[in-house]
């Protein structure tokens, strides 16, 4: 039997309805006012809803997005936030049925004659990646007690030996026990540090949206890090208590962690008398912090490797044989979460830079 020949165009649009067919993942595309253009056999399976029960009508009434607590997430601020990095972050579709399914997304843009005309939305089915984190997150639940009962139970006896109460001790005695004790605490914030990297790459941690006044925030830091620059006999240098005018939108607590890792490093890795400056430099639509010292920097052929989970630099394990790696891992995992950028300069024996650039807002787009 002779196959029947289709016209170029004909084929055109057969072979792209057959392509998206057969996508494995979940495909929604709209236009810029937010109505659905089309969408998959994937999408059909996966959220219950026919093309044509869907198409012409808009995203945001038709398939309701929700969070882990089940509260309704405003598509205007949510669903486009990031449409410049590419992704979203995990979040769930409300079904047909009313059932929800838990999915992350990528989306990008539609462009005809370098003009934009909408939007699609690629979705992945992430159950089976809740169930192995739920077992995650309940294996976790039993290490944080498991192991961090037992070195408090440590600390809290060496503490009570320390003051005498099963008799005095000497001088050599004391010193065993001083150094015993710095181990514990080693060790006690070794598996605090690996328990919050954990919980933040599950990516459970509920992110915030607030105001944030730059000179209250270097407030905050200078308390926070007021005993570490004074044991270390640093000049800390916090110019950001000078910014009333400045604000940005974004978390709070998150945004401090990280600027308090950036100067605990410099402090860290500083000799006493140096200075360690904590700055902000405000543009049109981003606040950049920079905190920079004049320690001891980073060997070049390293600096690659700064921000990954476990990596401290040759130079720095020298001085503290005793720091975890985790301390610039987890400020890059937080930095992605409130959609910040993290970079840095360094001299190895002139110092270090760090910098993170913080959006001022939460970019929006009505769709």
């Amino acid at each position: 039997m002779k196959l029947p020949i289709l016209k170029a165009e004909k084929l055109d649009r057969e072979f792209y309805k057959a392509l998206l067919a057969s996508i494995g993942e979940g495909m929604i595309a709209v236009d810029m006012e937010g109505v659905i253009l089309s969408v998959n056999r994937a999408f059909e399976k996966m959220l219950g809803w026919k093309q044509d029960e869907v198409v012409g009508k808009r995203l945001v009434e038709i398939i309701p997005r929700e969070d882990e607590e089940g509260n309704r997430i405003n598509i205007e601020e949510r669903m486009l936030m990031q449409f410049f990095s590419g992704s979203l972050p995990f979040f769930y579709f409300v079904r047909k049925d009313k059932t929800r399914l838990p999915v992350n997304s990528v989306i990008n843009s539609i462009t005809i004659d370098q003009k934009i005309i909408g939007v699609v939305e690629v979705f992945h089915d992430l159950t089976r990646e809740k169930v192995l984190e739920k077992l995650r997150m309940d294996f976790l639940t039993l290490a944080s007690h498991q192991l961090r009962t037992p070195l408090s139970g440590t600390k809290w006896l060496i503490e009570t030996m320390k003051r005498g109460v099963l008799g005095p001790l000497n001088e050599k005695q004391r010193d065993y026990m001083d150094e015993i004790y710095r181990a514990n605490e080693r060790m006690i914030k070794l598996v605090f540090d690996m328990i919050n990297v954990l919980r933040l790459e599950s990516g459970t941690a509920t992110i915030k949206k607030e105001t944030v006044s730059v000179s209250d925030l270097g407030e905050n830091i200078s308390v926070k890090t007021e005993d570490a620059v004074a044991k270390g006999k640093i000049t800390f240098r916090n110019a950001l208590k000078n910014y009333k005018t400045i604000a940005v939108e974004t978390d709070a607590a998150l945004l401090q962690s990280i600027l308090e890792c950036f100067v605990a490093n410099a402090v860290s890795y500083s000799q006493p008398g140096q200075e360690v400056a904590c700055d902000a430099k405000e543009e049109a639509d981003a606040v950049t912090f920079s905190v920079k010292d004049s320690g001891i920097g980073i060997p070049k052929d390293e600096q690659e490797r700064i921000f990954e989970k476990f990596y401290r630099a040759s130079n720095a394990k020298q001085i503290r044989p005793d720091g975890t790696g985790l301390g610039l891992y987890t400020a890059s995992i937080l930095a992605d979460k409130i959609g910040a950028k993290v970079s840095f300069e360094s001299e190895e024996g002139k110092g270090s830079t760090f910098y993170l650039r913080v959006p001022k807002r939460f970019a929006k787009i009505t769709i």
